[in-house]
């Protein structure tokens, strides 16, 4: 079997993935927590999608880890519940939690810090209210009126919808801050996504964001408004995960991060030689022309990458398969990472190939 290097993001078609509807049920609850590592983007192809689709981002490495904690909206500081935690006055503000948000100013002029945004969920959808901060120094609650609907639910394959929302600040005896969004959502695919440690059924959202800054000076009794790089967002969304299992941000045409799932505790290593039903494990280690796989019994989506990432093979095994032998002729001198996948469990080995 020769190996031939395809791209680093393998993505091709199958007819076998079945298709999931999302739902409030897999927006986060106060309480829980979001964990994710990012990386950067440049490279990835985030574009290609369709009915039953197989995205294969195994490759990702990630550089920093990070997590979201979802909280009690009573547990925010008080000044910014005014119009999250009064259902009779403002119920379509009214919160079901809140999460920390970034840190943002204008221009020198606009300070915005110690953030958290607010967010709604019942069967119609999933929104952004508005966010509380400290502004100029400030405490204060900013709703969007109208709201942010993120997601409309229930979420299938094919849907598309749009929501244009709205929030205002006011910097006292020096004017406001108006920014206006348009939310285009696109569920433009289904499918099974490979992820380092796992595989998910999934929805594939495009979420873009066309945005616009109004500045209104009191001092000239004027407002400047100003366009914002547009953002797309690519989703892959999956049950009960409460956030994206993958986000790829797109400013301006660039792609720029990509913040996923993963968890360590997912992973099993095979060092050993020797069948085994629940091993996987590389043979002769170091190779020089050829190296064979003792596999587990369920089978799964094999690869190879390189120290760098890139994809040099990926094939099919099937369940039952005890051993596999893959030629290294074409393959440089180094270290190369083995994947399988299967729809249970990740297993990774060291490959080394020397001449």
């Amino acid at each position: 079997m020769r190996l031939v290097i395809v791209p680093v993001t393998l993505l091709f078609t199958t007819g076998l993935a079945a298709q999931i509807t999302i739902g409030q049920a897999d927006m986060p609850s106060p309480g829980d927590t979001v964990r994710y590592s990012t990386t950067s983007a440049d490279g990835l192809d985030a574009v290609g999608t369709e009915a039953g689709y197989i995205w294969d981002f195994g490759m990702l490495v990630p550089d920093m880890d990070g997590a979201d904690t979802c909280v009690t909206v009573g547990s925010t500081p008080l000044l910014y519940q005014f119009y999250f935690n009064n259902p009779f006055l403002y119920p379509d503000h009214d919160a079901n939690y809140a999460q920390r948000g970034p840190s943002f100013d204008f221009q020198g002029q606009l300070t915005v810090e110690d953030v958290f945004e607010y967010y709604k969920k019942d069967d119609t959808g999933f929104r952004n209210v508005g966010f509380g901060a400290n502004v100029n120094g400030v405490p204060a609650s900013v709703r969007r009126v109208p709201v942010d609907h993120i997601h409309v639910f229930p979420m299938n394959f094919g849907d598309l919808d749009t929501s244009y929302s709205e929030f205002s600040i006011s910097i006292p005896s020096q004017g406001s801050l108006t920014q206006q969004q348009t939310r285009y959502n696109e569920v433009a695919g289904y499918g099974t996504l490979y992820l380092p440690t796992d595989t998910f059924e999934v929805l594939r959202v495009k979420s873009t964001l066309v945005r616009f800054d109004s500045v209104f000076v009191e001092q000239f009794g004027q407002s400047f408004t100003f366009p914002e790089p547009e953002t797309i967002e690519y989703k892959w969304i999956a049950q009960t995960m409460d956030a994206p299992v993958l986000l790829i941000t797109a400013v301006d045409g660039v792609n720029t991060t990509a913040r996923f799932h993963y968890n360590l505790n997912d992973i099993t290593t095979g060092v050993g030689t020797g069948a085994s039903s629940d091993v996987f494990s590389s043979y002769p280690n170091p190779a020089r022309d050829q190296v064979s796989f003792d596999l587990p019994a369920e089978g799964g989506l094999l690869t190879m990458r390189d120290v760098k990432g890139r994809l040099v093979h990926s094939e099919r095994v099937a369940a039952g398969t005890p051993t596999i032998r893959l030629d290294l002729v074409d393959l440089a001198q180094g270290s190369y990472t083995a994947t399988l996948v299967s729809t249970e469990r990740v297993w990774n080995t060291q490959v080394v190939v020397q001449r």
